[in-house]
């Protein structure tokens, strides 16, 4: 019997031997998984361990070729009946990257994580990089999946943060939750925002939906609402166009609260939705996009970990820009 050696990570470090081989190997079932425990075809360094043993960086996994063989994640279940390949992460949507984290441009119409099992998704692009290309042989775990560690609609475009080691990811989760963290996205808007405005709201999960999306319900500050949350969001018009007659805004949002749909929803609730974002009352537009929104840049508010800048910034694509310069607007140069 053949083996393959696997060696163990920082980021498996103290993790059980069974939760280990799950990750790695997902298409063993439980029965498969403990037998071959139990009868040594997976073994650490060289020696049958149960499947409750935490192991250790440095060690080695010894796993039979045959249980290997199960595991094959370059290939997609079905894409219209079809096996579809996953295809190479965009190098040019790399913004930034290090050991611990991944930031990326991510495209329009490209959903982050699958809603269907068929579903190709920037994270599975993102998996397969780290598990074939990027990662070596040292530095890859065989338990830890990247990740993204924040949220971007499908049809919203821009900066977007994915894990690479679970420092990376523990630190960055954690920034997000004590709000240490600045989100700015640029947003072409219906009619004329005059001024730079603060919204204060709060927003409640919607069970209905509109257009065949869900969407999320806008409410005053004082309302007594349980299942609200607040919301923050700061406005600055930046240039002002216009589309098919109509008055539009380029403007810059800054999130405090990261709230499902915060921009899209508080933008309507305001009186000037996203252009062409039909689910929130700024109707269809006879373009490329749906409508046009794009995360620029993240900024720390305390001294970043893992040598990254204090801001990161991602400026708009060609085709943003492009149809900025159709409504006769100009992409001011500083953001």
């Amino acid at each position: 019997m053949n083996f393959l050696d696997f060696e163990i990570s920082k980021d498996d470090q103290n993790r059980r031997l069974d939760k280990v081989i799950r990750k790695f190997i997902p298409e063993l079932n439980l029965s498969e998984l403990y037998k071959a425990i139990r009868s040594g075809i997976i073994k650490v360094d060289n020696k049958k361990r149960r499947g409750e043993y935490k192991v250790l960086a440095g060690q080695k996994i010894q796993i039979a070729d045959f249980l290997y063989r199960k595991k094959d994640e370059s290939v997609l279940p079905q894409i219209n009946n079809q096996p579809s390949k996953i295809p190479p992460l965009d190098e040019n949507s790399i913004v930034l990257r290090n050991d611990d984290l991944l930031f990326l441009n991510k495209k329009y119409n490209l959903a982050v994580q699958e809603s269907g099992k068929n579903e190709l998704s920037l994270a599975k692009i993102v998996q397969y990089d780290y598990d074939n290309v990027h990662k070596s042989e040292q530095l890859k775990s065989l338990s830890f999946k990247t990740g993204p560690l924040h949220r971007l609609d499908k049809k919203t475009t821009g900066l977007i943060c994915f894990s690479q080691s679970l420092s990376g990811a523990r630190w960055f989760s954690n920034i997000i939750k004590e709000h240490k963290i600045i989100k700015t996205y640029l947003a072409v808007t219906v009619g004329k925002i005059d001024s730079p405005q603060t919204w204060r709201e709060k927003i409640e999960k919607s069970c209905e939906t509109k257009n065949g999306f869900h969407t999320v319900n806008v409410k005053a500050d004082d309302t007594d609402s349980t299942k609200a949350k607040d919301s923050l969001t700061e406005v600055c018009p930046l240039a002002f166009g216009k589309f098919e007659g109509k008055d539009i805004t380029l403007a810059k949002f800054i999130i405090y609260t990261g709230r499902t749909h915060q921009i899209r929803a508080t933008s309507s609730f305001h009186g000037h939705p996203l252009l062409g974002d039909d689910a929130y009352n700024g109707g269809k537009i006879n373009s490329a996009r749906n409508f046009y929104l794009h995360a620029l840049s993240v900024e720390f508010t305390e001294p970043a970990l893992f040598n990254l800048p204090q801001k990161i910034i991602c400026p708009p694509d060609n085709d943003f820009i492009e149809f900025l310069n159709k409504c006769l607007i100009k992409l001011p140069s500083e953001l």
